[in-house]
């Protein structure tokens, strides 16, 4: 198994009734890639704390502001060349 495969089955992998086998392949490709084990540590955290506070609420003028800016950047990079 690969990064790539182990990325795919990520959210089975963080299932709690994943099948046994795609596991222990996991495990496997998690003990010796360590990019994959932080990918994977920073999903299951983000799963705990999101568990933890639950679902919340944008206040209505944040959500506004956030929706505005993306706007402006989304035109601004389809009338600007990719650049890196």
């Amino acid at each position: 198994m690969d990064c790539t495969e182990v990325l795919e089955q990520l959210s089975d992998y963080l299932d709690a009734e994943a099948r046994a086998e795609l596991c222990r392949q996991i495990d496997a490709h998690l003990a010796r890639c360590s990019r994959c084990q932080v990918h994977v540590d920073t999903v299951r955290k983000t799963i705990l704390l999101y568990h933890i506070d639950g679902p919340s609420e944008t206040p209505v003028r944040v959500s506004a502001d956030l929706q505005a800016a993306l706007a402006r950047e989304y035109g601004r990079a389809h009338r600007e060349p990719y650049r890196d």
